[in-house]
């Protein structure tokens, strides 16, 4: 875990459930806290401090674990969260594969499952797969707290539907809240898959100094961004706020399915990167492939071993997920951008070109302090993220939503 994000905190009767989250959610983060360092850094008083941690350890939301060293060596009794005894499931949706993963509040990861479907496949009989596997879960731990979808976007977070996704037009009228709020006894939590990274990142991503914004860069199948700034998702009026992949870096480009013309996605995704790759190293595509993902990272293999031709088409596709950066750069000035999901597995052929771009077309006081990075989370991030949305919404409620007298 990361060094911890300052939480404010409130004397005030009227915060004190705001109050009781900033504590868990440090817990979340810190593993192991005094009751005096708590003190320190949410700005209350120790009495302050007493109280509500007294009523987490009533509730069995955290528990003293004996002796721990503070400031000047001074011995103080530890606390740490129960989160083996809150878990979430994590559910990623995407064109060709759903995953559900069972995670503990702390990030910790106890199973994960795929299931592969076709894009003409009876999205009735997908949809009934994927509830018959989260039921089983449900059976299968009991405290499990919450649900966290992740669906591709523009997910219109209102309606409950994806406004557009390439290639999966029988899935835009599915209402998604009432397929999955009304299924299941618990309270599920639905986002667009770039925001579910960006909240897998904020909350598991290790990325050190306290932070007051992260920028998740998606590139795959599609091309997203999520944006996280000062600990709250930026989503706009319908959820869309940050749908980077669908602005335009060429106005005469190819007309793309949202309606724009030459749209960012056209250009990095793992369609553009395959698309290149068949047309130029179509040697590439005598093995057949499982996923789109093997198939990436023969492409980038190619280019690790010296292939001209598959150098010249992974440095394409970099130029533009420079321009991407260069576009969450200038709309939402973020500390650290991170790039995930297939096309990141790139990584060290990508990142020069990258690099380079964000240079070239910022201005030095904002190119010499914003962080870019690819993703260093083991664990799929939209999956990942998928739990995160579940572990960011009860945290911010831990009286409403977490097991309590459960020790």
């Amino acid at each position: 875990m990361g060094k911890i994000k300052e939480v404010a905190g409130n004397n005030t009767s009227d915060l004190t459930e705001m109050n009781r989250s900033a504590i868990v959610r440090i817990l979340q983060q810190r593993e192991v806290c005094s009751r005096a360092e708590l003190a320190k850094t949410m700005g209350l008083t120790q009495a302050s401090i007493t109280k509500l941690t007294g009523y987490l350890i009533e509730m069995g939301i955290i528990s003293e674990v004996g002796i721990v060293k503070g400031t000047g060596n001074r011995r103080s009794i530890g606390l740490r969260l129960n989160a083996e005894k809150n878990l979430v499931i994590g559910v990623k949706f995407s064109r060709h594969v759903f995953a559900i993963g069972v995670f503990d509040i702390s990030g910790k990861m106890y199973t994960q499952q795929e299931t592969e479907f076709g894009l003409d496949d009876n999205t009735a009989d997908v949809l009934a797969s994927m509830k018959r596997q989260l039921q089983d879960l449900l059976d299968r731990y009991e405290n499990i707290v919450a649900i966290g979808l992740a669906l591709p976007g523009p997910y219109l977070r209102k309606e409950g539907r994806i406004a557009m996704v390439t290639r999966m037009p029988s899935w835009h009228n599915i209402n998604f809240i009432k397929e999955f709020k009304e299924a299941f006894d618990k309270p599920v939590f639905i986002e667009q898959d770039a925001n579910a990274g960006a909240l897998a990142e904020w909350w598991f991503g290790n990325h050190g100094r306290p932070l007051n914004s992260l920028a998740y860069f998606l590139v795959g199948e599609g091309v997203g961004s999520g944006v996280v700034d000062h600990d709250r998702l930026l989503l706009g009026d319908q959820g869309i706020a940050s749908e980077v992949g669908h602005i335009s870096i060429d106005f005469r480009g190819p007309v793309c399915e949202c309606g724009n013309h030459g749209c960012l996605e056209l250009y990095c995704s793992t369609m553009a990167l395959l698309k290149k790759a068949k047309e130029q190293l179509p040697e590439l595509f005598k093995v057949p492939y499982k996923t789109r993902a093997e198939v990436c990272n023969r492409i980038f293999d190619a280019a690790r071993g010296g292939n001209e031709t598959a150098k010249k088409i992974v440095e394409e596709i970099a130029e533009y997920i420079g321009y991407g950066c260069v576009t969450l750069i200038n709309a939402y000035d973020p500390e650290i951008i991170v790039i995930g999901d297939s096309v990141s597995q790139g990584n060290e052929l990508l990142m020069p070109t990258v690099l380079e771009i964000v240079k070239e077309r910022t201005i030095p006081e904002v190119s010499n302090r914003v962080r870019i990075e690819i993703s260093k989370l083991s664990i799929d991030p939209t999956l990942y993220g998928a739990a995160a949305i579940a572990t960011d919404r009860i945290l911010r409620k831990p009286s409403e939503y977490l097991n309590i007298n459960k020790l």
